[in-house]
């Protein structure tokens, strides 16, 4: 795993520890070497979940679409429900909030 350069992660939450091994190892399956590129850095739309330390994004430029969805089926699948997975224009982002699916 990589961390480009300028991302926050010192901050992030307890729940986002596991996003990073879950991560880690769904791109190692497919043979690719996972980049962190967002954590409590950058700007973020108001309600960003970013700035609490529930949001990381990971680089997906250079990667086949169909790779990039397996990579986001397997991780959800084993994050389960208080995790949102999402495929932006250029990363993949992952983000903890339980609360959004009327967990406590």
């Amino acid at each position: 795993m990589r961390i480009k350069p300028g991302v926050i992660l010192d901050g992030i939450q307890t729940p986002m520890l596991n996003v990073l091994v879950v991560v880690n190892a769904a791109y190692a399956r497919q043979g690719i070497e996972v980049w962190v590129t967002c954590g409590l850095d950058g700007e973020h739309m108001e309600g960003s979940l970013h700035d609490k330390g529930l949001a990381l994004d990971f680089r997906t430029r250079k990667i086949r679409i169909k790779i990039i969805e397996a990579i986001a089926a397997e991780v959800k699948t084993k994050l389960g429900d208080a995790y949102d997975v999402m495929i932006e224009k250029d990363h993949l982002h992952v983000e903890h909030d339980p609360k959004q699916k009327g967990n406590k």
